[in-house]
């Protein structure tokens, strides 16, 4: 073997090794989502609009766009509409979690149902036995110590829980799609000087779904809410197929 054959086959083997050490070095943690789980589904169901009546989510003359938007949400007058949306979606990653509920999205059904009438097949409309709604009541997202003023905006670290304060109050009830009787209604609340499961970076960003806002602190209580609800609803409506039940943790 010549001497540059030796050579690259030298550094062959040492960057397998390399990456062999640096494999078994390398920790990979799932993050676990505080749902319980089931068996199997019991129920299907149809996730509806989550409304915002809150003030925050009302138009309030407050700019629309540029950092004086931004310094308005974080100072609890800004305009939130979009974060009844962001309830739902997360509140729909959250109930897959369970398996305990066949979930129909209406919104794909009908677009499914457009696109094979043009090639004249038709779609069965899916069974329902459960609509979930809610409506979100309150909204505050605050800067710790007040709300921001002069026009400034501190960029380093602004959605940090340090500086950051948030809480959210959300109903959500049920309805059967047949007879259109209200079923269980419950409400929700959560803020940030507290938590009731202890999920992911409590001071930081997470991704995969679960975040829907600009803001950690906000981010933080919409799950909270969300979790709290979709085990209400596992509870209330498939007992007995739970296998786990979430583990509620009170954070310091």
């Amino acid at each position: 073997m010549s001497p540059k054959h030796i050579i690259a086959t030298a550094v062959a083997c040492a960057a397998l090794s390399s990456a062999a050490f640096a494999d078994e070095d390398t920790k990979v943690e799932q993050m676990v989502v505080p749902v319980n789980k089931c068996s199997a589904p019991v129920l299907s169901i149809a996730i509806n609009d989550i409304d915002c009546k809150a003030q925050s989510c009302q138009d309030t003359g407050a700019p629309s766009g540029g950092f004086a938007a931004l310094a308005g949400i974080i100072g609890g007058q800004g305009n939130v509409k979009g974060i009844g949306g962001g309830v739902k979606s997360m509140l729909t990653n959250a109930i897959k979690e369970t398996k305990c509920f066949k979930i129909v999205d209406l919104e794909q059904f009908e677009k499914m149902k457009k696109m094979m009438a043009a090639t004249g097949q038709e779609v069965k409309p899916p069974k329902i036995d459960l609509i979930v709604s809610g409506t979100v009541s309150s909204v505050d997202v605050s800067k710790e110590g007040g709300a921001l003023g002069g026009g400034m905006i501190p960029l380093v670290g602004l959605v940090s829980k340090n500086t950051s304060k948030a809480s959210i109050g959300v109903e959500f009830y049920t309805m059967n799609p047949t007879t259109l009787e209200m079923g269980d209604s419950k409400s929700f609340k959560a803020d940030s000087e507290k938590s009731s499961w202890g999920f992911g970076a409590v001071a930081g960003p997470v991704g995969g779904g679960w975040s829907v806002t600009k803001n950690v602190a906000l981010d933080n209580v919409i799950r909270d809410v969300v979790f709290s609800a979709t085990n209400h609803l596992t509870e209330t409506y498939a007992s007995d197929k739970i296998i786990e039940r979430a583990k509620m943790v009170k954070a310091e």
